[in-house]
């Protein structure tokens, strides 16, 4: 059985790589949620010309749910590289203490400055299926596979996108309409950031049940396939490279199958007749969970298959943590200087802000490992987790 972990220092520029996309293409869809409330975040943005249009299906049926499925799958991976099967005690404690903090910098994150954090429910996640990772990894496969078509029943059953989506079926599909906080309008920097910030938490505070439910059915169960994948030598560089065009193959399939919803709910393609918004909404996340694990493989294939383009995304993908945290900042810091452009910011100028941001964030981490440092995040997350407990 190959040995899943990594020699000491050592890293799969591959898998780097595809963390590297993972991470711009989840900084592309939190833009809407950074733009707005929470209370407004799930309902349609303003899809004026037939460019924005294209625009959002493209992220809804290319980005959306695949990229944060694809985190959850090397977060599981990444699991047993730090903490070895479970049979080293002090490796064991080390990776104890590694989710214990992340925790922490998660529970900082959501509250401070981005009501949609993923690190606190990915904490939890990983010390919930942390005793797993000596299973076979056939069983890992096995057990992954049913325990994530189980969560995604679960979170589908009642025919709502509440523990989801964070808003009933009807908020999801309302017309858009901002609502800014108070005291947000007027004023100078520093009462606009405190403003901001004040919302987010009570955001985060609203949001942080059921987004941990949701991450615990989903993302747990794919962390385990992770790990099934890890241990059946499936991320080594020639048996990913060897399997990518099957991979490439089911994400393809996965967009096609979501394409046709995201097309009518953008108004490029008529829907049935006696099809409501809220159906199309509560198909469009159905189909969305369904097919993201396909979509997260097939992401990682293409990383595989674009050798030259790894050393250019691995980069950003080794400072994961810092690139992750550092958008949410961005995205306060720039709503509190432009305060009138929060829930008002048009989806087109929105998308072309966020590129921007984050072909400046690619650049400057490619600066920063030329210098060989680890991210500021990383740095301090590695040695809260390091110390002596």
């Amino acid at each position: 059985m190959p040995d899943p972990t990594l020699p000491e220092g050592g890293r799969l520029t591959a898998v780097d790589a595809a963390r590297g996309l993972a991470i711009i293409g989840v900084g592309l869809c939190n833009a809407t949620g950074f733009a707005t409330r929470l209370s407004d975040a799930e309902a349609l943005p303003h899809l004026v010309s037939a460019g924005e249009r294209g625009l959002w299906v493209a992220e809804q049926v290319l980005l959306q749910g695949r990229l944060v499925a694809l985190l959850s799958l090397l977060f599981g991976a990444s699991m047993l590289w730090v903490g070895g099967d479970g049979t080293d005690t002090v490796r064991n404690g080390r990776l104890n203490r590694r989710l214990i903090w992340l925790a922490v910098i998660g529970l900082l994150h959501g509250v401070l400055l981005w009501w949609g954090d993923i690190l606190l429910p990915y904490a939890i996640a990983g010390l919930m299926v942390r005793g797993l990772r000596g299973w076979p990894p056939q069983r890992q496969l096995v057990i992954g596979i049913a325990a994530y078509a189980a969560g995604v029943s679960l979170l589908r059953i009642d025919g709502a996108v509440a523990l989801i989506g964070l808003q009933s079926a009807t908020a999801m599909v309302a017309p858009f309409e901002a609502h800014l906080p108070d005291g947000l309008g007027a004023g100078s920097f520093l009462p606009a950031f405190a403003t901001l910030i004040g919302q987010n938490a009570k955001d985060w505070v609203a949001a942080v049940p059921q987004t941990s439910l949701a991450t615990l059915l989903t993302s747990a169960p794919l962390m385990l396939i992770g790990m099934g994948l890890v241990r059946l030598g499936w991320l080594a560089p020639a048996e990913l490279t060897s399997k990518a065009g099957q991979f490439v193959l089911g994400g393809s399939a996965a967009a096609l199958i979501a394409l046709p919803i995201a097309l009518m709910q953008a108004g490029l393609w008529p829907a049935p007749a006696g099809w409501s918004p809220q159906a199309l909404s509560f198909w469009a996340v159905t189909l969305r969970l369904v097919t993201a694990p396909a979509g997260a493989m097939a992401w990682l294939a293409v990383a595989a298959l674009l050798p030259r383009l790894q050393p250019v995304f691995a980069p950003l993908g080794c400072l994961a943590l810092s690139a992750y945290i550092g958008q949410s900042l961005l995205a306060r810091l720039g709503f509190a200087l432009t305060p009138q452009a929060f829930g008002h910011i048009d989806y087109a100028v929105l998308m072309t802000t966020t590129a921007a941001v984050l072909v400046a964030q690619w650049g400057l981490a490619m600066l920063w490992a030329r210098q060989g440092w680890r991210g500021p995040a990383e740095a301090l997350w590695r040695r809260l987790y390091l110390q002596s407990v």
